[in-house]
């Protein structure tokens, strides 16, 4: 399957295919997790989401330098009034990247040319980078915009969640299901703020999210309970010997099973 990207500012960080191991150093000996064929196989799943800038939300005091700051329209309006039932004092910053045309939290979008009944016109779009909802109960929720549009195969929709089997590095990613077949507009993705006293600091170009695709006809499957009797049930029974047998003589007799499914490892012949 072709997934396609266009990215709408140069230089920015774009997904690439996720790797099937989470960390750096795999410690020895048996028994990590990245032996674990279902581990693996879910952290390998589609792409990793690059952030296309640094940002953080944190306290004045781990504020970076360089950066520029800025409340929420919430916390913002809590300090006009000098709440004093104001908790939370925690601010965003983004940094400037003049490489991806990243400037106080905006993307300024390649131009392009509009056809319309006054004839030709040039566009020149502004992307935010972090904006917020203005609902009230919405206050501890905020987007992250993605400055490029994604296009996959018809009926193909593709979730965006958190990184799979990864650190978060304390941003918590709500996942989200676009039809990106087509959706014609830069997604963004939303984010909780952490619990007061914690913070986030995401540096540009680090893992933040994964997408992985499902085809559309897959989203409200049926289930069905099988009955004792049933051919498929009893089916299921004498594998489910045949696995404890089989698993019984060697350990990694599920990692050679699954390999063997795929045309990988060869069956011995009888």
């Amino acid at each position: 399957m072709d997934v396609n990207i266009l990215p709408l500012v140069p230089g920015v960080g774009l997904p690439t295919a996720a790797p099937a191991v989470a960390r750096s150093e795999i410690p020895p000996g048996y028994g990590v997790q990245e032996q674990c064929l279902p581990f693996t196989a879910a952290t390998a799943l589609g792409f990793l989401i690059k952030s296309p800038f640094s940002f953080g939300f944190c306290s004045l005091g781990d504020v970076p330098a360089g950066v520029r700051t800025f409340r929420s329209p919430f916390a913002a309006q809590g300090q006009q009034r000098k709440d004093s039932a104001r908790e939370d004092d925690r601010l965003f910053y983004v940094k400037d990247d003049t490489s991806c045309r990243f400037l106080k939290n905006a993307f300024m979008v390649e131009p392009m040319e509009i056809a319309g009944p006054a004839g030709k016109q040039i566009l020149t779009p502004v992307l935010p980078g972090l904006s917020f909802f203005d609902r009230e109960d919405q206050r501890d929720v905020f987007k992250i915009h993605l400055p490029y549009i994604w296009r996959t195969p018809p009926d193909v929709d593709t979730l965006f969640l958190p990184g799979i089997n990864r650190p978060n590095r304390g941003l918590n990613v709500l996942i989200g299901l676009v039809e990106t077949d087509w959706y014609a507009h830069p997604v963004n993705m939303v984010c909780r703020t952490p619990p007061v006293g914690e913070s986030i600091h995401v540096v540009a170009g680090e893992p933040m999210a994964q997408a992985i695709f499902v085809s559309r006809s897959h989203r409200r499957p049926s289930l069905r309970i099988l009955p004792s009797h049933a051919r498929l049930a009893r089916d299921l029974r004498s594998e489910l010997v045949e696995w404890y047998k089989s698993h019984d003589q060697d350990r990694s007799a599920y990692k050679k099973i699954a390999r063997s499914q795929h045309g990988q490892v060869t069956k011995e012949k009888p």
